[in-house]
């Protein structure tokens, strides 16, 4: 038996605790919220010590440029050329070191040869500061710490007719931190990361770059000494950390000073935060001893009120069990105690219980009739009328079933209607549910009544054909919903086309199951709609085979690359006009370890609108960096490489961030890398596109328009696009010797690329007489099997040397 507790006891302990409990919320919620402005104010100071760094590095950069003008104003009295320049800095050289504290010079004409230099060694980062300023003829400003941290600055000068010079200067950071110091009140020093990433090296493991004062080392050791051993450089870059030392509160902020991905060399700042702690402590105790205090007063006066609260509902208690035993009126008539001068829930409770015998009998009519409607609702969908999902598994199931007492066939249609997503997204879902309605109407109209339909989500119906004498019979019915449906539907005023895909699926098997059934016709189905769509198709085994076979391929993709499955087989393009060799267009290949070669036919289109496109999308990307690499290292340099792009590919956030770090790594100019697109991968999204082949064009690579003629061939496009080169599909170049139409497709799409100020690339050239014909129609380039197979990467360095001679392929220079 339970121990009894009386209800305004359990009532007091209740409220109790949720008033203990919301007092607790509410005062973490005060302490979180302390805590969040204390750790605003460190990001403040982190942010002011950025923006501060910023601050001086660009006024310490401007007044460095100022200098240098008016020194190079004033040199004119030497003479305004390179050769004046330099002999000017060797003059001035001792007075810069002095009084402007400069370590270094030198002077690089617009070849970028050195003229003056204060120090014969040249710091390799420094050439690629002076070809940037050339190139963006602006000046250029780096910290770099090999091995003492210097400021490294690269001026454009002009000289006389417009020549350019560059003028490299570095000196100390002393100046720098010296006015940091002044800025932000905060000690500093410069610390060295010996080797690693951030996120693996521990911070204080950072060792300390002199000059630095006694008193700031004593106080950086102390420091890092009670530091965390887990706490890495990468944390206190992003956050900051905070440490308590001899009663005094730091704030430790850490920059990088080099603009590599991976600086080693970082700038610390050290704050003393003491006054803000304990401001900050003080208040997270005053907030404990007001909850504590508010807590007891409450529970003292929660006591003091539940006492009439007892006996009040006691009361209420005694009344009760007669609804139990229908004692209605006994229940009305029952006294209550009521509160004194205000009505309260009690008293409400009193008269909702009194009004509650009154209601019990009609509750429970209204129940039974809810539940019924209930079933109803669960069985038939509310838009359409038609049976749902679950009637069809109930009837479907019954169906089947019924297999067994007769030798007649069951169909199942799976119907969808091809593109109604456009309903929706251009006219809105109110039209697209009466599309919806109208839909259902003529699919039951379609069918007899010992059939039926169901609809089975979004704009997908489930149709099934009861006692079939033969498959034709099925068939006569698919072509009725198929023209049905080929008359316009209107809806509010407005006429919508569409065409529906059906899938079908018949058995007179009663063994066989719902689930199996309807994914049958789902498969169906979708094989329609890759056919194109308006058409039904019946379901067979190879369907199924299909689906395992596509699952398959991408499962085994995802290791094919890195496996060293995946390879390049590459096609020469040449001149036409000279028979020179000019580069290649990579074609994808798959060596798998069991099935051999496989066609990219097979498992592209399966890999299409998926992550793994993505991937190898970027396999082919840096393994065509990769091949341009090799082939300089053997003496063949200055060739272009042809690398399809995806649409998936083009419109990925990740490629221009990709493609830009290829260029750095590999140090190569993206004018080698060819970018194909086909026409329908531009026009997919336009504006997108455009925006992102111009910022790719920026950066160098050229752009190809790969079986031109058999897209969209949209010349409204064609004139927006950066496009550099236009290849001829070899369809058109292999029928142009006996098909004068397509002789002259490929002439005039010649004349037209080339007046538009594109190259064009003819395919698929496979005789002499195609050879010379498109060099009488002084196209520039040309590929195919006449002129050399595509060859498989790993043959391809050992034939170089044997199919070039002087720059020509083969025997192109007797053509």
């Amino acid at each position: 038996m339970r121990l009894f507790l009386s209800l305004p006891w359990k009532i007091l302990g209740l409220l109790s605790a949720f008033f203990l409990l919301v007092s607790v919320l509410i005062t973490n919620s005060w302490i979180n919220k302390n805590d969040q402005d204390f750790l605003a104010l460190q990001k403040q100071l982190r942010d002011q010590d950025q923006r501060q760094l910023q601050v001086i590095d660009e006024l310490l950069r401007n007044r460095v440029e100022s200098w240098f003008e008016a020194f190079v104003h004033f040199q004119k009295n030497y003479g305004n050329n390179i050769e004046a320049s330099a002999f000017f800095l060797g003059n001035e050289y001792e007075f810069l070191q002095l009084h402007w504290q400069i370590n270094n010079l030198w002077l690089f004409d617009s070849q970028q040869k050195l003229y003056f230099s204060s120090n014969p060694q040249v710091p390799g980062e420094l050439l690629s500061d002076v070809m940037q300023t050339f190139q963006q003829q602006r000046s250029q400003a780096n910290v770099r710490c090999h091995p003492v941290c210097e400021q490294f600055f690269s001026i454009p000068l002009l000289l006389n007719q417009g020549e350019i010079a560059v003028l490299a200067v570095s000196n100390s950071l002393q100046e720098t931190l010296a006015a940091l110091n002044r800025a932000t009140g905060a000690d500093m020093a410069v610390l060295k990361m010996a080797g690693g990433q951030w996120s693996e090296t521990p911070a204080k493991t950072l060792k300390i770059q002199p000059p630095l004062a006694s008193t700031q080392q004593q106080l950086i050791d102390s420091l890092f000494t009670r530091m965390k051993s887990d706490t890495s450089v990468a944390d206190v870059i992003r956050q900051g950390i905070r440490i308590e030392n001899n009663q005094h509160a730091f704030l430790i902020n850490m920059l990088p000073l080099e603009k590599s991905v991976q600086s080693s060399h970082f700038l610390i700042f050290i704050h003393d935060i003491t006054e803000s702690s304990q401001l900050h402590i003080a208040f997270q105790t005053k907030i404990l001893w007001v909850s504590v205090t508010v807590i007891c007063l409450s529970f003292i006066a929660f006591f003091v009120l539940t006492q009439r609260l007892q006996r009040r509902l006691l009361s209420i208690t005694r009344s009760l069990p007669l609804l139990a035993e229908k004692r209605y009126s006994e229940f009305r008539q029952h006294q209550y105690i009521s509160s004194y001068l205000f009505a309260d829930e009690i008293d409400n409770l009193q008269e909702s219980a009194t009004l509650l015998s009154t209601e019990l009998e009609s509750l429970d009519n209204q129940i039974e009739h809810n539940t019924r409607e209930l079933e109803n609702i669960a069985m038939y969908d509310r838009l359409c009328g038609l049976p749902n999902r679950n009637m069809l598994n109930h009837l479907l199931k019954a169906a089947i079933a019924g297999l067994a007492r007769n030798n007649k066939q069951l169909a199942v249609m799976f119907l969808d209607f091809d593109n109604f997503r456009k309903i929706n997204d251009s006219h809105g879902h109110n039209i697209g549910d009466s599309f919806l309605i109208e839909a259902a109407r003529r699919i039951k109209e379609t069918i007899r009544d010992s059939d039926f339909a169901c609809r089975f989500g979004g704009d997908e119906f489930v149709v099934v054909l009861q006692h079939q004498e033969s498959q034709q019979g099925v068939t006569q019915v698919a072509d009725k919903l198929l023209k049905r449906f080929h008359k316009p539907l209107h809806i509010v005023g407005q006429r919508f086309y569409v065409t529906t895909s059906i899938g079908i699926v018949i058995t007179d098997n009663p063994q066989e199951q719902v689930e199996d059934l309807i994914r049958q016709a789902d498969m169906a189905m979708y094989t329609s709609k890759d056919l194109g769509g308006d058409r039904y198709s019946l379901f067979t085994p190879e369907m199924y085979q299909r689906v395992i076979g596509r699952v398959q391929i991408e499962n085994e993709m995802r290791e094919a690359i890195d496996n060293n499955e995946i390879c390049f087989a590459l096609q020469p393009q040449i001149e036409i006009s000279t028979g020179k060799l000019v580069g290649f267009e990579a074609l994808i290949r798959w060596r798998h370890p069991q099935k051999g070669l496989i066609p990219p036919d097979e498992f592209i289109p399966v890999l299409e609108n998926s992550e793994n496109m993505i991937q190898l999308g970027y396999w082919g990307l840096k393994r065509a960096f990769t091949i341009l690499s090799t082939m300089e290292e053997l003496g063949f340099k200055n060739q272009r490489i042809a690398v399809n792009l995806s649409a998936v590919q083009l419109l990925d956030p990740n490629l221009l961030p990709f493609l830009k770090q290829q260029l750095i790594d590999f140090n190569r100019d993206g004018s080698q890398i060819e970018l194909e697109l086909t026409e329908r991968t531009v026009v997919a999204d336009i504006d997108t596109t455009l925006s992102i082949m111009a910022q790719l064009k920026q950066l160098g690579f050229t752009f190809s328009i790969d079986d031109f003629g058999t897209g969209y061939s949209s010349l409204a496009y064609l004139k927006q696009m950066p496009v550099n080169i236009i290849k001829i599909d070899r369809s058109f170049v292999s029928g142009m010797t006996e098909n004068r139409a397509d002789m002259q497709i490929v002439s005039s799409t010649i004349a037209m690329v080339q007046k538009l100020g594109m190259k064009v690339v003819a395919e698929g050239v496979e005789t002499t007489a195609q050879l010379r014909m498109l060099q009488d129609m002084q196209c520039e380039i040309g590929q195919g099997y006449f002129i050399s197979k595509p060859i498989m990467e790993y043959e391809l360095y050992d034939l170089l040397p044997e199919k070039i001679k002087n720059g020509i392929w083969n025997n192109m220079d007797k053509l």
